[in-house]
């Protein structure tokens, strides 16, 4: 099969390409992806080149680009071969590529071993690939499991389709497929990660490229995930006759118990044989000599049965003591590879709690500024009307004077209850607890692309946002959709499942998703009161600034109160900015009670959501049996 490796300069992420055709751009449907952002990757399009194999070998052609493709230092002609040692550049300054590696057949060859007899090493010189497959043997820390496999790959995972399952397939730690062994070019064991979840590990180092095995290594698949020490390398036959030198078995010792009794046996029958020789020195020495032999070879005899029988059992209490310091050992491992996970998921929790901290107090900043301004705007009125009514003014002046004191002292009261509404209710938790299930989608349109908020409502991937986000009077179908989740840099697909255009509603669902999802929300519609604290979770201004200074997406939220609930739409006032379409709105105790909709320009502050109830018919029915919703 063709193979190409690339290397980016800038961060020296290694791609293996291992098909014909290979696209590089910013489309995350493309195979190799720059990373990083800023200037340098604004120079690059979406399908920006490819590298197609030939009879010739690597061809790269540009895509039509902005900005053109280079090689070497040079625009790109229409098409060029590339070699080992080439350098491409998407756009005169955007991101360059190393070409480290260039084959037309990747071929798996198995290592000569030493102290083979020349025939059977010309035997498998001339043997077909299948037939030298290579052969591990591979013990579980834990458990003392013993997992053996042979083949020119050898795949580790919870599948069923994986030669070694060393986990249950319910176990999330270890993925589908994980990792696999393959023969590499030198001849030796190369262990690969499979772009798994919590990546592949050997002696504690993570596996980012091919690496040779050794005996006694230690693979780990995961953080806290199953150990495996590498107990037997080689061919099949080899592996076999080297484990049967190194582990004694029951049959070795009854071996050994045999030899000792046939040992005895010819010892008596050459001593049968003396006696006869000497039956002239008198029937009564014959038979005196005789039975001091044969009590002699019977106390022999079990003297080396108790001798086998103790040897067996100090091997076996040997094999029980090494796998009972083996399993707290790959325990103590585990513990400290989930207190590791947990520290950093703290730490990702402690910070998102302090940038929800954070807004939350610059807008109740805001929000005190403005309160001491209308304040201010009511003591100044008060002192006109004072003034006014001593200069005995016509009464239509006192009057307008007075409307404007009144709707002075009304604003700032109300002012007053946003602001108690919101420093009473505990923002920083709901934020902890709920902005890992709110998702980023970017949405494109052929060549526009659009960027807007959902979020999870089940574990398996059904999320819900407006209409509008997927959708308009001119597409009844967006051509893609990628879902990047709160504090992550990943997109996943997704696709539009059900939708309605007069409830600006759609149901999404993303594929292959494991992770976080709300499971607070008011189905019924009943949990929305006039004058109650709320607040909005979403990604205003989309991925510009969702994505400032930092390769993950990270989440706002803004808090106020509800100002107006009816049927069909519920009213958020409070310090809002558009841009949040499809965000979830939540009440004081956290629980989602309708989807962020649009704000209105004349009226800062004010925004529109849609009940969440009016999303339950759109849900598919195994979903909503699984919801308890008919």
């Amino acid at each position: 099969m063709p193979y190409l490796r690339l290397i980016e300069l800038g961060t020296h992420n290694a791609t293996d390409v291992r098909e014909e055709v290979a696209r590089l751009g910013r489309s995350p449907d493309c195979t190799v992806v720059p990373a990083g952002g800023g200037a340098q990757l604004g120079v690059v399009s979406a399908f920006h080149a490819e590298l197609r194999h030939g009879p010739n070998g690597w061809q790269l052609n540009d895509l039509g680009s902005r900005n053109g493709t280079f090689l070497n230092g040079r625009r790109l002609a229409p098409e060029a071969l590339v070699k080992a040692g080439d350098v491409i550049g998407l756009g005169e300054t955007g991101p360059r590529f190393s070409v480290a590696a260039v084959a037309d057949v990747l071929e798996a060859t198995i290592p000569e071993q030493p102290g083979l007899a020349a025939a059977s090493r010309t035997t498998e010189r001339h043997t077909p690939r299948e037939a030298r497959a290579y052969g591990v043997t591979l013990l579980a820390a834990a458990t003392g499991r013993l997992y053996e496999a042979r083949g020119v790959r050898i795949r580790l995972g919870r599948g069923r389709e994986c030669e070694i399952q060393p986990v249950d397939p319910s176990d999330t730690i270890v993925s589908r497929i994980h990792a696999e062994l393959t023969v590499g070019a030198s001849g030796g064991l190369m262990v690969r990660d499979l772009d798994s979840t919590n990546g592949t590990f050997v002696n504690d180092e993570r596996v980012t490229e091919p690496i040779p095995i050794r005996l006694g290594d230690r693979l780990m698949l995961g953080q806290g995930g199953p150990v495996l020490i590498v107990e037997g390398l080689g061919t099949s036959p080899q592996l076999q006759a080297a484990r049967r030198q190194a582990r004694p078995g029951p049959r070795t010792l009854r071996a050994m118990i045999g030899e000792a009794i046939a040992k005895a046996k010819r010892r008596l029958a050459a001593f049968v044989a003396l006696l006869i020789l000497v039956l002239g020195a008198g029937v009564y020495g014959v038979y005196w000599l005789l039975s001091g032999e044969v009590q002699q070879t019977e106390r022999e005899r079990r003297t080396a049965g108790d001798s086998a029988r103790a040897e067996t059992e100090r091997l076996r209490q040997e094999l029980a003591a090494a796998r009972a310091t083996a399993a707290p050992a790959a325990l103590v491992e585990s513990l400290r590879a989930q207190l590791r996970s947990a520290e950093v998921r703290t730490a990702e929790l402690r910070a998102a709690l302090e940038r929800a901290q954070a807004a939350l107090s610059s807008q109740l900043q805001a929000g005190e500024q403005r309160r001491l301004a209308a304040q201010t705007e009511v003591q100044r009125l008060r002192d006109e009307l004072a003034a006014a009514e001593q200069r005995e003014p016509s009464q239509a002046t006192i009057d307008s004077l007075r409307r404007a004191v009144i709707a002075a002292e009304q604003q700032t009261q109300s002012l007053d209850a946003k602001m108690r509404a919101i420093r009473a209710t505990d923002f920083g938790t709901i934020a902890q607890q709920s902005q890992g299930a709110v998702g980023l989608l970017t949405v494109s349109f052929g060549r526009d692309y659009y960027n807007g908020t959902g979020f999870v409502i089940s574990a398996d991937g059904y999320m819900l946002t407006n209409w509008h986000v997927v959708a308009d009077s001119q597409h009844a179908r967006p051509d893609t959709i990628w879902v990047t989740m709160a504090d992550q840099a990943q997109a996943r697909l997704a696709e539009v499942i059900s939708a309605s255009q007069d409830r600006d509603i759609a149901v999404l669902k993303m594929r292959g998703y494991q992770g976080p999802y709300l499971s607070a929300i008011d189905w019924a519609g009943t949990k929305a009161r006039q004058g109650d604290p709320a607040a909005l979770i979403g990604f205003p201004a989309g991925s510009g600034f969702a994505r400032l200074r930092s390769a993950l997406v990270r989440t706002s939220m803004t808090a106020g109160i509800i100002s107006r609930g009816t049927d069909d739409v519920i009213q958020f006032d409070g310090m809002t900015i558009g841009g949040s379409s499809g965000s979830p709105l939540f009440n004081a105790n956290g629980e989602v009670i309708a989807i962020h909709r649009a704000g209105l320009p004349q009226a800062p502050g004010f925004a529109l959501a849609v009940p969440i109830k009016h999303a339950v018919p759109l849900l598919p029915s195994d979903l909503k049996q699984r919801l308890g919703l008919r």
